[in-house]
């Protein structure tokens, strides 16, 4: 089943419920919704399968601009009246920032969910047409064995387990009631609808439906092997057109999510030095607010642009190594741990509370002024190692078991093309199933799916049982502790093809072998297409942005410090009232501007 977005459908049964007064359903609404969502809105609501009217939509999105704008006016009343007794001084610059983010914010979001079911809609397309290599290969892969397009496709929807298989099981249950006039014309409907999307699977798909009458058989191998390359060249074509286009995006995104943020802080001695008035409110508002919400919405538009390709293994629920992790607990312990770290930043925060401000100790003095300890080493730098130690731990203990099987699984699938072409090769020699597994096993040997291979013979051996049991029994099964639908599949093939025709299924054998090694290869190109762009990132953002981070901090508390001393130094009233343009300059750098280790 396709997972649905069930906040969305919680939040326009809220906004119905308590808030139906700020849209009425009227006429005026109505030629409204005919304006913001036209007639191809209703095709993406049938696509997505959402059972979400229009108006329910567009007054979701109101509520939530609403009470997003409510929460800015309160905490915009709160500043003004901190401002209005003196707390916090705010000038010009903070109140039009804090009305740009009021306005531009539940704007924003009010944008956001009126086109959300377009979204949603999109992100299926993305992971269904990520799955048309995978569904394509098993269809090609029954067909090579079985030219019945019915069952074929009953196979693929079975065996596989993504989001297009969702759609092909529906295929299924519309010929079953005779929607179609049977699945040569459901398979015409089907490429129909997706081609919209993707020709290329539109073209494989008629390829398979032309296979059909293709009389001898070398004419229908033929004709198969080409509805597989045209999907495989078709995604590595879009892939490597998507590349070449993310080059500008890449660049602005670069320049605003990096490089601007490092160049303001750059400037912010320079700003000190000509006067400028820099809060901490303002680059809250600037570093935490407005910059992430730029970048957040381009990158989103980004990945909304790419094209389909090859679908990360699922990873069951039920997996034995999964199965210890309890989020809860691991929650707690990294949240404690997150709490110890801080516990240096706690104790400067409270240790002043206790220290008479004459404090005669020179160490006390040391430890609870601002410009002492903290002033050397950061200490409130503690509060963020704090966060970051409990986020770090918690994805660690929780996520880290499920990196790990996924790559157990894609080593598993890339050392299977291997064994099924050893397997295949020893069938074509008329040996018996138990004794081609036991061969590529040893000739395997020290791989996972060696051991699978290496149970399985012996299955078949010790308990004379069938081929079937012996790889699909929930008892003793061979596979029943591997979790790739891929092999599972494959091996289906192999057993239902063994009933009619050992010397048949050998040949199978070999070219389903080359077929997935010319996916593998196929999707390690796309990978390393996208590495040459991500790799340029990923280094600037884990070395040269904190490097540039820390000279830029360095440099400022270098001027701050020669401000200061300047400032001791020399009288207020000297030669041309050069000392007094020394003492404002370093008075608005380090009081009216925010301190420099705050600045990270």
């Amino acid at each position: 089943m396709r997972p649905e977005p069930v906040w969305f459908i919680k939040g326009t049964s809220f906004a119905k419920k308590y808030f139906f007064w700020l849209l009425k359903n009227n006429e005026r609404t109505q030629q409204k919704l005919q304006r913001y969502f036209p007639s191809e809105y209703e095709d993406i609501l049938r696509f997505s399968d959402l059972e979400i009217e229009r108006y329910d939509i567009l007054l979701f999105a109101y509520t939530a601009a609403f009470l997003s704008f409510l929460c800015f006016f309160v905490a915009d009343m709160l500043l003004l009246c901190i401002d209005f007794f003196f707390i916090v001084q705010l000038d010009l610059m903070t109140v039009i920032l804090m009305l740009i983010s009021s306005i531009l914010v539940p704007f924003i979001l009010l944008n956001l969910l009126a086109y959300y079911p377009k979204t949603y809609a999109r992100h299926l397309q993305i992971h269904s047409l990520g799955d048309i290599p995978e569904i394509l290969s098993y269809l090609v892969m029954y067909l090579k064995l079985v030219p019945n397009l019915e069952n074929s496709v009953k196979f693929a929807a079975a065996e596989s387990s993504s989001t297009l298989a969702v759609d092909l099981r529906k295929l299924v249950w519309d010929t079953e009631i005779r929607l179609y006039h049977g699945m040569n014309d459901a398979i015409v409907h089907f490429a129909i609808r997706w081609g919209r999307w993707s020709d290329y699977f539109k073209r494989s798909l008629h390829l398979l439906r032309s296979s059909i009458q293709e009389r001898d058989e070398a004419s229908r191998i033929i004709t198969l092997d080409r509805a597989l390359d045209v999907s495989l060249e078709g995604t590595k074509e879009t892939m490597n057109q998507f590349a070449n286009r993310l080059h500008q995006p890449t660049v602005i995104l670069y320049s605003i999510g990096i490089m601007i943020p490092l160049s303001l802080v750059a400037m912010l001695p320079a700003a000190g030095l000509v006067g400028l008035r820099i809060t901490i409110v303002q680059v809250f508002l600037i570093y935490d607010l407005l910059l992430p919400l730029f970048v957040y919405l381009y990158t989103r538009k980004i990945l909304l642009s790419r094209p389909a390709a090859f679908q990360p293994s699922m990873i069951p629920p039920d997996h034995p190594a999964l199965i210890p992790i309890k989020k809860r607990k691991r929650l707690i312990v990294s949240s404690l741990m997150g709490l110890f770290v801080m516990i240096p930043g706690l104790i400067f925060l409270i240790i002043p509370s206790f220290i008479p401000l004459n404090a005669s100790d020179e160490i006390l003095y040391f430890i609870s002024d601002s410009h002492g300890l903290n002033s050397v080493f950061p200490v409130t730098l503690f509060f963020i190692w704090g966060i970051a130690t409990a986020v770090s731990l918690y994805c660690f203990s929780v996520y880290r078991p499920y990196k790990k099987v996924r790559d157990e699984i894609k080593q598993m699938e890339k050392e299977f093309s291997d064994a099924l072409y050893i397997l295949g090769k020893r069938i074509s020699e008329e040996k018996s199933p138990e004794e081609s597994f036991a061969y590529a096993a040893q000739t395997l040997q020290g791989t996972r799916i060696a051991e699978v291979f290496s149970q399985t013979s012996y299955n078949l051996i010790a308990l004379h049982t069938s081929l079937h049991d012996a790889l699909y029994s929930k008892e003793y099964g061979s596979l029943q502790y591997v979790y790739s639908d891929r092999i599972k599949a494959i091996l289906r093939l192999f057993v239902e093809g063994t009933k009619r025709s050992q010397r048949a299924v050998s040949t199978s054998l070999i070219r389903i072998a080359d077929h997935l090694k010319q996916l593998q290869e196929v999707e390690k190109k796309i990978n390393d297409m996208l590495y040459e762009l991500t790799s340029t990132l990923r280094s600037t953002v884990s070395v040269f942005a904190p490097l540039i981070a820390g000279v830029t901090l360095s440099i400022t508390t270098l001027i701050s410090t020669i401000l200061l001393s300047l400032q001791a130094k020399q009288s207020l009233d000297t030669i041309d009232g050069v000392p007094s343009f020394l003492s404002s300059a370093a008075g608005s750098f380090m009081t009216e501007n925010i301190r420099p280790e705050y600045f990270v």
